[in-house]
């Protein structure tokens, strides 16, 4: 089976750099991917793409050694499992809030006798190998989401369930449930205690930290802070800074 190159990097002790995707367009994707992130996450919970798009997106990707990840619009499992036969090689699933809703989901990322994934990787064996079913459990990535006080309440308990490979933080959604004032504000100190005991939980259990960091500057300051994970930019918010630099240094010009 075709090695996951995120787990590679983290036993070399290096950080990953991961982009966000939430633009329905495999040539968008395909884009991206051949700049060289390190992953890419194809987002189907806020992002615009069906499966279809998505299938599109993940082979798009696949023309790169770019690991091609995905954020799944809930813990469902048969979405889950269709976008892990289409040849997803990690899965984020948001809104993780209890060690059960954390077990359901990695049981259905997992052949038996570990989980519950039904049997029917169609398009993975072609992008993985044909021994995909042999190894999928040690190469898919399950990163639960962190994302509000009742999870936070219960990050120790989710960190140990088996199976996880790891937990991917939410801070908007975390700072909306924490009752801050302003979404994702990495000085605000409140934020920060949440951040670093989520951070202990999965030291503790030996989990990969990942977390929406939104700028290449807060991404370094996370990643120095010991996130193994970090996700710097989206593409929709790529597109339209670019477009807005241009247009403002045009204008500026123009006479």
């Amino acid at each position: 089976m075709r090695p996951n190159r995120l787990k590679h990097l983290w036993q070399e002790n290096r950080t990953a750099i991961n982009a966000w995707l939430t633009i329905p367009s495999a040539w968008t994707a395909e884009v991206i991917a051949h700049t060289g992130y390190d992953s890419l996450t194809l987002d189907l919970q806020h992002g615009l793409a069906d499966y279809a798009t998505a299938l599109a997106m993940l082979q798009a990707i696949s023309t790169t050694d770019v690991v091609p990840l995905a954020r799944v619009p809930w813990n469902e499992p048969a979405m889950i499992m269709r976008l892990l036969d289409a040849g997803a090689y990690g899965l984020i699933c948001p809104m993780v809030n209890t060690r059960a809703e954390a077990e359901a989901f990695v049981g259905a990322c997992r052949y038996a006798p570990a989980g519950y994934r039904s049997y029917g990787p169609t398009r993975a064996v072609l992008y993985a190998g044909d021994d995909y079913a042999a190894h999928a459990n040690a190469e898919v990535l399950t990163l639960a989401m962190i994302e509000t006080a009742q999870a936070l309440k219960n990050v120790d308990d989710i960190a140990a369930t088996p199976g996880l490979d790891g937990v991917y933080i939410g801070p908007a959604d975390l700072g909306l449930s924490l009752g801050l004032p302003k979404l994702a504000d990495f000085t605000n100190p409140n934020l920060l205690r949440a951040l670093d005991t989520i951070l202990e939980a999965t030291a503790k259990h030996n989990l990969i930290p990942g977390i929406h960091a939104g700028t290449p500057e807060n991404a370094i300051l996370l990643a120095e802070r010991g996130f193994r994970l970090v996700t710097p930019a989206t593409d929709t918010a790529l597109l339209r800074a670019g477009a807005e630099a241009a247009l403002t240094q045009t204008r500026r010009g123009v006479k």
